[in-house]
C-alpha cells in the first residue's frame, strides 16, 4: 500500500502529461479553430457537408487501423519499462511500425476501392473527390500513430503534442489556401462563360455545387498534407534523438521474448480496441448515412411542413433540385459538430495520460493508487465535461452566430441540434477517458461491447425520429444522448467489477454538475438582460467570460474540488494551503 506521498506523485504524473497534451491540445484546437471557422465561412451547407462525409469514413478506416494499436504499444510498453525490460520496448518498437505501414496501405486502398459505394449509400455523390483526397492520409496517419503509441508508453508525451501542433498548422496553411484558390477559380471560371472544373453548368446554382465538391476535395488535400508533415517530424526525431533508452539500459535488459510472442499479445490487445473504435465511428457514420436519407424521406412525404419548419433556411429551389437534405446534413455536421467535438479532445487528455499510469498500479498489484488514478481522472474530466455541456445547450446559437457571422441559413439549422447535442457530453467526455483506464487495467474487450450497444440504440432512435417533420434533424442529437448515456452507464458498471472499488459518480461529479448548470445559466441570463438575441459579439463573449468567473467561484465556494487535487498540480501544496487558509477546500 502506498503513502499519500506516493499517491500524490502518482496524480502529479498523471497531470504533468496531461499538462504537456493539455498545452498541445490547446494550441491544436485554437488553431483547428482558425481551419474550421474560415473553412466554413468559405464553403456552405453542402461544402460542409462533402467534407464531413469524406472525414468520416477516414476516421472509421483510420480509427480501426490505429486506435488499438497505439493503445496497445502504451501499455505494453509501460509494462515492459516497469519490469526494466528494454529490449522488449525496442523490440515492441520495430514490429509495430511494420504492423503499421501494412494496415495503412491496406486502409488507403480499401477507401479508394470503395469510395464510390460510400458515397451512394449516403446518398451524397458530390462527397465523392473529397473521399478519394483523404485516402492516402490513412497511410500517413498509421505511420505517425506508431511513434505517437511509443512514445506514449515510454510517458512521454511531447512527441505526440509537438506532431500535433505540427500537422493542425501545415492543415490550416493548405487546407484553407487550397480551398480558397479552388473557389476562386471556379467563380473565375463561370464568370467567363465556360465550363466550371470541366463541368458544363446550367446556372449559378448548379456552378456553386460544382464549386463546392472542388473546394471541399481541396481543403481535404490539405488534411492529407498535414498528416504527411506529422509522419515526417516523428521520423526525423526518432532518427535524430531515439527513444530515451540508453545503451546501458539495453545492456543490463533481460534476453527479449520472441517476435512472434509479443506480436500475438498486441494483437490480443489491440484488435479488441479497434473494433470499439470502429464501432464508435460508425456511431457517427451512422449520422452520415442516417441523417440525409432520412431527411429526404421526410421532404418525399411531407413537403409542405419541411418547407415551413426549415423556411429561411432552405429555399425551395434547393428542396425542388433535391439538395435541401444535404445542405441541412452539412449545417449539422460542419457546424454544430465542429463546436461539439471540441469537447471530447479535451476529455481524452486524461485518458492518455491515465493508461500507462492505471497499467503500472494495476500491474504491481496497487489498488489504492488505481482507484486514486480512476477517480482523479472521472474528477477532473468533469471539470471540462460538464460546464462545456450546460454551456452548450444555453448557448448554442449565439457561439455559432459568433463563429460563423456570414452564415444565417446555416447557423439557424445548426443551433437548434447543437443546444440538444450539449447534454450529450457530460456522457461522451466521461466515456472517453473510462475507456482507456478499462484498457490500462487489461479489459480492452468490454468497451466494444458497450459501443456495440450504443450504435444500435443510436441507429434506431436516429432512423424513427429524423423522419418525423418536428423532430428532424434534432433527432440525431437524441440519438447521440442516448448512446452514451447507456455507454456511460456500462462503462461504469463494468469498471467496479474489474477493480471492485466503489466508484460512485454522482459522489465524484455531483457538485460539478451543480455548478457546471449555474454556469450555462449564467450565460444565457447575462446574454439575455445585455441584448438577447441579436445581440452584438461582444456581448457573447461577455457573458462566457462571466459564466467562467461564476463556476470557478461556486467550484471553490462548494468545495467542489478536493485538497488531493489541488495538490496534484505544478505547486499544488502551496496553493491548497492558500485555499485551505480561507477555508475553501478541505
Amino acid at each position: 500500500m502506498q503513502d499519500t506521498r506516493s499517491k500524490v506523485s502518482q496524480g502529479q504524473n498523471l497531470l504533468r502529461g496531461a499538462g504537456v497534451l493539455g498545452a498541445s491540445m490547446i494550441i491544436v484546437k485554437l488553431i483547428g479553430a482558425l481551419f474550421k471557422i474560415p473553412l466554413g465561412n468559405i464553403l456552405d451547407g453542402n461544402g460542409m457537408g462533402y467534407f464531413s462525409t469524406s472525414y468520416s469514413i477516414f476516421t472509421m478506416i483510420y480509427s480501426f487501423s490505429t486506435a488499438g494499436l497505439p493503445a496497445a504499444i502504451a501499455k505494453m510498453v509501460a509494462e515492459q519499462s516497469v519490469r526494466g525490460r528494454a529490449r522488449d520496448i525496442r523490440r515492441l518498437h520495430e514490429l509495430s511500425v511494420r504492423l503499421f505501414l501494412i494496415l495503412g496501405i491496406a486502409g488507403t486502398l480499401l477507401i479508394l476501392l470503395f469510395s464510390r459505394v460510400y458515397v451512394d449509400l449516403a446518398s451524397n455523390e458530390g462527397a465523392f473527390l473529397s473521399v478519394v483526397a483523404i485516402a492516402p492520409a490513412v497511410f500517413f496517419g498509421c505511420m505517425t500513430s506508431a511513434y505517437r503509441g511509443y512514445y506514449e508508453g515510454m510517458r512521454n508525451m511531447r512527441p505526440t503534442a509537438v506532431s500535433q501542433v505540427v500537422e493542425v498548422v501545415v492543415k490550416l496553411v493548405f487546407g484553407l489556401a487550397l480551398a480558397l484558390i479552388a473557389v476562386q477559380v471556379g467563380q473565375a471560371q463561370y464568370a467567363a462563360g465556360g465550363p466550371v472544373f470541366g463541368q458544363a453548368v446550367a446556372g449559378e446554382m448548379e456552378a456553386g455545387v460544382v464549386i463546392q465538391e472542388a473546394a471541399s476535395a481541396a481543403s481535404i488535400l490539405g488534411v492529407t498534407i498535414s498528416t504527411a508533415a506529422g509522419t515526417g517530424y516523428l521520423l526525423l526525431k526518432y532518427r535524430r534523438l531515439g527513444d530515451g533508452l540508453t545503451a546501458e539500459d539495453i545492456r543490463y535488459s533481460p534476453r527479449p521474448m520472441r517476435g512472434r510472442v509479443l506480436m500475438v499479445r498486441l494483437v490480443t490487445i489491440a484488435v479488441p480496441i479497434s473494433i470499439g473504435s470502429i464501432v464508435m465511428n460508425v456511431a457517427q457514420a451512422v449520422d452520415t448515412v442516417t441523417i440525409i436519407n432520412c431527411l429526404e424521406f421526410a421532404f418525399d412525404r411531407f413537403p409542405d411542413v419541411m418547407e415551413r419548419l426549415f423556411k429561411g433556411a432552405v429555399s425551395p429551389a434547393m428542396i425542388a433540385a433535391g439538395t435541401a437534405a444535404d445542405f441541412i446534413y452539412g449545417s449539422y455536421s460542419g457546424y454544430a459538430l465542429s463546436i461539439f467535438n471540441l469537447v471530447p479532445s479535451f476529455c481524452n487528455i486524461f485518458g492518455k495520460s491515465a493508461l500507462p499510469n492505471v497499467t503500472a498500479c494495476w500491474s504491481a498489484g496497487d489498488r489504492e493508487g488505481t482507484r486514486v488514478n480512476i477517480e482523479s481522472v472521472i474528477r477532473m474530466t468533469s471539470l471540462i465535461a460538464i460546464p462545456a455541456s450546460f454551456g452548450i445547450f444555453f448557448m448554442a446559437e449565439p457561439i455559432l452566430s459568433l463563429l460563423y457571422p456570414a452564415k444565417d441559413a446555416e447557423v439557424a439549422v445548426a443551433s437548434g441540434v447543437l443546444s440538444w447535442q450539449g447534454i450529450s457530453l457530460v456522457f461522451l467526455g466521461l466515456t472517453v477517458p473510462l475507456f482507456a483506464v478499462l484498457q490500462g487495467l487489461g479489459h480492452a474487450g468490454k468497451p466494444p461491447k458497450y459501443m456495440l450497444v450504443g450504435m444500435i440504440v443510436k441507429f434506431v432512435v436516429n432512423l424513427v425520429t429524423i423522419s418525423i417533420p418536428y423532430i428532424n434533424v434534432n433527432g440525431a442529437a437524441l440519438g447521440t444522448g442516448s448512446c452514451y448515456a447507456i455507454i456511460l452507464f456500462l462503462s461504469l458498471r463494468g469498471l467496479r467489477q474489474v477493480t471492485g472499488l466503489k466508484i460512485s459518480f454522482f459522489r465524484l461529479t455531483g457538485r460539478q454538475l451543480v455548478c457546471g448548470f449555474a454556469c450555462g445559466f449564467s450565460a444565457w441570463s447575462c446574454y439575455t438582460l445585455l441584448g438577447g438575441e441579436g445581440a452584438s459579439h461582444m456581448v457573447t463573449l461577455l457573458s462566457i467570460a462571466a459564466a467562467g468567473v461564476i463556476y470557478a467561484a461556486l467550484l471553490l465556494l462548494l468545495r467542489a474540488i478536493s485538497r488531493e487535487d489541488v495538490e496534484m498540480l505544478p505547486k499544488g501544496k502551496k496553493i491548497a494551503k492558500v485555499l485551505a487558509k480561507y477555508k475553501l477546500i478541505g
